[in-house]
């Protein structure tokens, strides 16, 4: 196992993975766990605890990252790697004329554990096998054969589902741009100057970013893509969390069907898939897809387990090949997850009558309102219905006696007029009075948190 702690998204991410994938080793990333930047560093403790659930047995660091990787090294009783670059770019670099000692590649072996952060804030480590990568790195090259897709701009960790599309694309002979972060203007400005750029992976907040960006430049027609320069464009894969379809709709209508609607997790990799085409369709934009050929997607209740038929709310169960082998050095959540191959995400969502699945939250963040459960990216999305409105958060919150309470923060276009009224009546009327949050905010900027989404946590904090 090699611990990788370099600069945000270096090439060094992939060339040391592959150079210990020849050695027949795995690797973890030391910098954070954040699937959506890459930018901020974990604390000191929470490293050292990475390299000791994962037994590390060396770290590779930069130049940039040799002080922390030193300390971490000492923590840690381990070695610190480091190429060393004094004499020009092929220093360092190593013939490797003779293969005999690569090793084979093992399909059940562990090869990656990229890490995600818990409710608790300590990091869960997944561990990847052989075939689940190859699983999530043939899907990505699938979506970009068909759509005859070559070079990519990155700006999603390399170490999360970012580094499946780089190998996907290396597979399809096309050239990997890295950028360290999402930048709306630096995204726009790489694409437009390059003219190759034919694919990108970002998160749903991006493309919001993006198509607001867009029509800030007074960009909004449906020929946006060529008149910012970027009709180099062939495929937009988004995910990280559903789109309202209010905003997807605007979207497609200013990119066209480039968009590719991806939903995945770390632990099962890719699950659903909404095409490009199928974005125009006003009764699937609002949904993520069908199931990836070879994944098995149900729908069950969480008490029972019972699985549900057309129509009815309950828990999102995996199973695929892409499935993790299970959370390093925590049996227990293991166990709670893995059941007789199925992963259990913990999403809530329902099938429709066309096999398309739509999510509508988390199992834990129900609120429940009179007996009623009230589903918080349900009324987001009538909010965001609302063309005055670019970013909404709806939470719970509790009241001294425990009872929770609808309500909603709105970050508006600051050339429209949006009425607390209308918003009220617009929930209302499409979902029912109960669905009204008690509390409506107008914010010039929503908060957002390290993995883009709108920080309900602080939303929550403020409101006590």
């Amino acid at each position: 196992m090699v611990a990788i702690l370099v600069e945000p998204n270096s090439p060094e991410m992939l060339t040391v993975r592959y150079a210990t994938h020849l050695l027949g080793g795995a690797v973890c990333y030391l910098r954070n766990t954040n699937p959506g930047t890459y930018s901020a560093v974990l604390p000191l403790d929470q490293q050292i605890q990475i390299l000791r659930d994962t037994e590390a047995m060396t770290i590779y660091t930069d130049a940039t990252n040799a002080e922390r990787a030193l300390e971490l090294a000492d923590g840690g009783g381990i070695q610190v790697t480091r190429l060393h670059h004094e004499h020009g770019d092929e220093a360092g670099l190593v013939d490797t004329a003779d293969t005999s000692d690569v090793a084979p590649w093992d399909s059940d072996a562990l090869v990656f554990i990229p890490f995600t952060s818990g409710s608790t804030g300590r990091p869960k480590g997944i561990r990847s096998s052989g075939r689940a990568w190859e699983g999530a790195v043939r899907a990505f090259v699938e979506v970009g054969r068909e759509a005859g897709c070559a070079s990519i701009l990155l700006s999603t960790p390399l170490s999360h589902a970012g580094a499946g599309l780089a190998d996907a694309v290396f597979t399809l002979g096309g050239t990997v741009y890295l950028h360290e972060s999402f930048d709306v203007e630096n995204f726009v400005r790489t694409v437009s100057a390059q003219q190759d750029i034919s694919w990108t992976f970002i998160a749903t907040s991006h493309v919001l970013q993006l198509i607001d960006h867009l029509h800030d430049r007074g960009i909004c027609h449906n020929d946006a893509l060529e008149a910012a320069g970027l009709s180099s464009l062939k495929r937009i894969i988004y995910g990280g969390s559903p789109g309202a379809p209010a905003r997807l709709a605007q979207a497609f209508r200013l990119l066209g069907p480039t968009l590719v609607g991806w939903y995945g997790s770390g632990e099962s990799y890719q699950i659903s898939i909404l095409a490009p085409e199928e974005h125009g369709d006003p009764e699937l934009v609002g949904t993520v897809g069908r199931p990836f050929p070879g994944v098995e997607v149900v729908v069950c209740n969480s008490d029972s387990g019972a699985q549900l038929i057309v129509g009815e709310i309950g828990e999102v169960r995996v199973r695929s090949q892409q499935v993790m082998d299970g959370y390093t050095g925590n049996p227990e959540l293991t166990t709670r997850v893995l059941r007789d191959g199925w992963y259990f995400t913990g999403d809530l969502g329902y099938f429709n009558d066309r096999g398309y699945l739509t999510l509508v939250g988390r199992v834990a963040d129900v609120i429940k309102v009179k007996g009623v459960k009230v589903h918080p990216i349900v009324v987001e999305a009538e909010i965001l219905a609302h063309p005055g409105v670019r970013l909404a958060a709806v939470y719970g919150v509790q009241d001294e006696d425990g009872t929770e309470h609808i309500f909603a923060a709105i970050e508006c276009n600051p050339a429209e007029v949006v009425k607390i009224e209308d918003i009220r009546a617009r929930i209302t009327e499409a979902l029912s009075p109960i669905h009204v949050p008690e509390k409506i905010n107008f914010l010039s900027a929503l908060p957002m948190n390290n993995t883009g989404k709108p920080d309900k946590v602080l939303l929550r904090s403020q409101s006590i």
